[in-house]
């Protein structure tokens, strides 16, 4: 026989669970839902969101290739020469520096010609004058480029021209006087005295065109090795030497010569 007793507490117990198991579900599922609200509207999510979906890839600037070009060469200053060069220039176009000689009376513009005979007579304004003045081998061509440069002057009794040249022959002018300056249409420069000596014209010193190093170099030797006095003074085939030539009266055709070399 049945027993509605306990039947009756079977259904009640079912009910429970069913209520239960359906507590669970709607717990479960309203959970699920305020979850999904809140994921909808977090702000955090929504910028990060927002910042992938407009983010934009980076411009790469590509590095320039190194010119091949090189830099433009500055351009020279050209050398405005001196007052006392320009004004004689004005009046003689044939004058091409300024010579200078501290503890001389040397002072005095340099002309040069077509030849080196017409200023053996003519003053440096091309006026007739025995006395002549002070100028370049024409050689040189006005020019102070060579290797070997030639200036010529009488030896006035006056004291003029190159008379003073002949200091050159007390050694002790020469050790604290062994510098000149010459002022040229491109600059100043300044020579230092390395030999000088008296000679006749049978040696040819006044040779301007060498075949090379090797001669040019043996010609300087020589000129040392002429020197009355040892100036101390090494000078090799990479520099340019300046040759100072005027009459002397030591013996028959004599001259006497300083060499200087170019130091600045």
């Amino acid at each position: 026989m049945f027993d509605p007793i306990k039947i009756q507490r079977w259904m009640v117990r079912a009910i429970r669970i069913e209520f239960i198991l359906v507590a669970v579900v709607v717990a479960v599922t309203i959970g699920l839902f305020i979850r999904i609200l809140v994921q909808r509207n977090d702000p955090v999510q929504d910028t990060a969101a927002t910042t992938v979906a407009t983010q934009t890839p980076a411009t790469i600037t590509p590095t320039p290739a190194p010119s091949s070009t090189p830099p433009p060469t500055p351009t020279p200053v050209p050398y405005v020469i001196s007052d006392q060069l320009a004004e004689v220039r004005a009046k003689n176009p044939d004058a091409v520096g300024w010579l200078t000689i501290p503890g001389t009376r040397i002072d005095d513009p340099v002309v040069c010609g077509t030849d080196n005979d017409f200023y053996l007579k003519h003053d440096y304004l091309g006026n007739k004058d025995i006395a002549g003045a002070i100028y370049q081998d024409f050689r040189n061509a006005g020019s102070f480029s060579d290797r070997h440069s030639i200036l010529y002057g009488h030896n006035m009794k006056d004291g003029t021209m190159f008379h003073n040249l002949r200091y050159f022959k007390e050694e002790d002018f020469t050790r604290e006087n062994n510098r000149i300056i010459l002022e040229t249409l491109d600059g100043m420069t300044e020579w230092q005295v390395f030999a000088s000596y008296v000679m006749t014209t049978d040696f040819y010193v006044i040779q301007t065109i060498f075949s090379g190093d090797a001669e040019y170099q043996k010609f300087i030797d020589t000129l040392i090795e002429k020197s009355d006095f040892d100036y101390g003074i090494d000078v090799t085939a990479e520099q340019q030497i300046l040759t100072l030539l005027t009459c002397s009266y030591e013996v028959d055709n004599a001259r006497f010569v300083v060499h200087a070399v170019k130091v600045q």
